[in-house]
């Protein structure tokens, strides 16, 4: 798998991980997806300890992993959470869930390339596919989902709306 493929499939994966979880927006929530809620500490969190695998440079995209564990489940591709914590075994003892589940993903999808034939590729089209259904939504700080890509557009500056001058007397 290249680099920039495995960087996209972890950045998937933290997102799905930590967006598991608002409907509506709230305070500390960094995303939701399917009503489940993803704290911003769950995402800053995962993001730290997968960047100490692989570079300071590597986005972390979380929100495709319990997608991706779920088609790995059903493929027979699926990774454990033990596959996950050995990754971390000379950098982090105790990594958050959140990291494990990413990189549990990451593993998958490793797999399923692995497998051959383009049971990789079908997974992320799918993965895209759910994401849109699930009404998959991101704290405007973090950028914007664009599910005909399925990936996150760059936040844009000055998401918050400027009030409008008030009339002087």
């Amino acid at each position: 798998m290249t680099r920039s493929a495995l960087r996209s499939v972890v950045v998937a994966g933290v997102a799905a991980v930590l967006m598991s979880g608002c409907g509506t927006p709230e305070a500390g929530s960094a995303a939701t997806v399917g009503g489940r809620r993803i704290s911003v500490q769950d995402v800053q969190t995962a993001t730290t300890e997968i960047q100490q695998l692989y570079g300071p440079d590597q986005p972390v995209p979380q929100r495709s992993a319990p997608y991706l564990e779920t088609i790995g489940t059903k493929l027979q591709a699926g990774a454990t959470d033990d596959d996950a914590r050995k990754a971390f075994a000379d950098k982090i003892a105790h990594p958050s869930q959140a990291a494990i589940s990413v990189i549990r993903a990451n593993a998958t999808l490793n797999n399923l390339s692995s497998a051959g034939g383009d049971q990789a590729s079908k997974a992320l089209a799918e993965i895209t596919q759910d994401l849109a259904r699930d009404k998959f939504t991101v704290n405007p700080r973090y950028g914007t989902f664009d599910p005909e890509r399925g990936s996150l557009l760059p936040e844009q500056p000055n998401w918050l709306p400027t009030p409008p001058p008030t009339a002087t007397p």
